[in-house]
């Protein structure tokens, strides 16, 4: 052991003559531990968010949407199929989509939706449409499939806004057409009768409430076209759909859309949360280091004498510099050592914590029905707790700059005058 560590440590152990400043040593740990604590829970948090939520996007949404480039349609989704799988082998599943603008009405109850028409034999290889219908929290609506002629699949939300249907129940489903006469525009087009075959739990508000599945029979009922509007496509690495996207729009007469692009906005506002959260929380732990620095010049104070001995035996102005930095350290590491080791338990067990204290508080800390899951999603990042220890120990480090400085600089003289 070098003789500063020696030292540093035998401070830190000796008693005070002052508690208080034996009180602020522990506080400054506290501090630097709860920092830590903090850190590694609310990011672990804000990273399972993120992760839920982009497997939750991925699931529900095409990996990549392949359109015609006059804004048309496909006659022959088919042949676009063929042509894409021959040029990009990691499409693993691919299907026909129209889109249309709906007015859906059940009594009293009338609300706007969007219906997709899809075939929904080729859909099970595109989306999560059929698992979301026999999730073992959506018993209530009973088992669902997916839609047949003139049926359609709505999404949870949707159809509690429309009176809480189920499968068996029937509504009305209200389209504009495009007139043939001159001048005229769109017409409502007739109301057609929809038994609804299911209901889709896709755990987002932007599915849940807005969307509803047809299959193309009837989209084309509802919309008089004779082709689709695009092909969505399912692909072996959901990450490979920027690099496909552009080999489509090279090699073929399409344009193409990637489930990134469609959210790159909300996935966006989700990394910079992350980073605010980050800076933020990091206050936490910069306020324990200046109760570090504290603590330091206290015990520089405290330590005069002892400093100005060491100065008359010959010790270097570095070696008392180096001694408070090693004793500001061992605060530092200490806190940050005991707040890695309780924020990863906190983190693990986060969610039968948050179930106890609602218990103790009558408060529901989380609830499902706002934030769309049926847990606190977690997901611990070495490279985040390795961030998180880095910046703990850096501010850590900066405290002890200037009680170290201010014990180099003391006049062994001036601090042995007066013992």
């Amino acid at each position: 052991m070098r003789f500063e560590t020696f030292i540093a440590a035998r401070y830190l152990r000796a008693k005070r003559k002052n508690r208080f400043v034996s009180l602020i040593t522990v506080i400054s740990v506290a501090g630097v531990s709860v920092g830590v604590i903090a850190l590694i829970v609310v990011m672990g948090v804000m990273t399972g968010f993120d992760i839920e939520l982009r497997n939750t996007l991925i699931g529900n949404r095409a990996h990549l949407t392949v359109y015609p480039n006059n804004g048309g349609e496909f006659e022959d989704f088919e042949k676009v199929i063929r042509e894409v799988r021959a040029l990009c082998p990691e499409v693993v599943g691919a299907g026909p989509i129209i889109q249309i603008e709906a007015l859906l009405k059940r009594g009293p109850n009338t609300t706007g939706a969007v219906l997709l028409g899809v075939d929904p034999v080729l859909e099970r290889d595109v989306t999560d449409l059929e698992k979301n219908l026999t999730k073992e929290d959506n018993r209530e609506w009973g088992e669902g499939r997916l839609p047949g002629s003139k049926e359609v699949v709505l999404g949870y939300r949707l159809a509690q806004n429309l009176g809480y249907l189920g499968p068996g129940d029937d509504l009305m489903a209200i389209t504009a057409k495009t007139s043939v006469r001159p001048f005229v525009g769109q017409q409502m087009g007739k109301p057609l009768s929809l038994l609804v075959s299911g209901i889709s739990d896709a755990k987002m508000s932007d599915f849940d409430s807005i969307y509803g599945y047809v299959d193309l029979a009837t989209a084309r009922m509802l919309s008089d076209k004779k082709g689709v509007d695009a092909v969505h496509l399912k692909l072996t690495d959901p990450f490979l759909a920027e690099r496909l996207r552009k080999e489509i729009e090279t090699n073929l007469p399409y344009r193409a859309e990637t489930w990134y692009t469609n959210n790159e906005a909300f996935l966006g506002a989700l990394e910079q949360e992350k980073l605010a959260m980050f800076v933020i929380l990091t206050f936490i732990v910069l306020v324990a280091a200046f109760n570090i620095t504290s603590t330091l010049i206290m015990v520089v104070m405290e330590k005069r004498r002892d400093i100005g001995i060491l100065r008359t035996l010959g010790s270097s102005g570095s070696s008392i510099l180096l001694i408070f930095m090693v004793e500001g350290l061992m605060i530092g590491l200490s806190g940050t050592g005991v707040g890695v080791v309780l924020g990863l338990l906190l983190a693990e067990y986060l969610n039968p914590v948050a179930r106890f204290l609602a218990g103790i508080f009558g408060v529901d800390l989380f609830n499902s029905t706002i934030y769309y899951f049926d847990r606190i999603p977690v997901a611990v990042v070495p490279g985040d707790v390795a961030y998180i220890t880095v910046a703990s120990i850096v501010l850590t480090f900066l405290s002890t700059l200037y009680p170290a400085w201010s014990a180099m600089r003391l006049n062994p003289v001036d601090a042995l005058r007066y013992e």
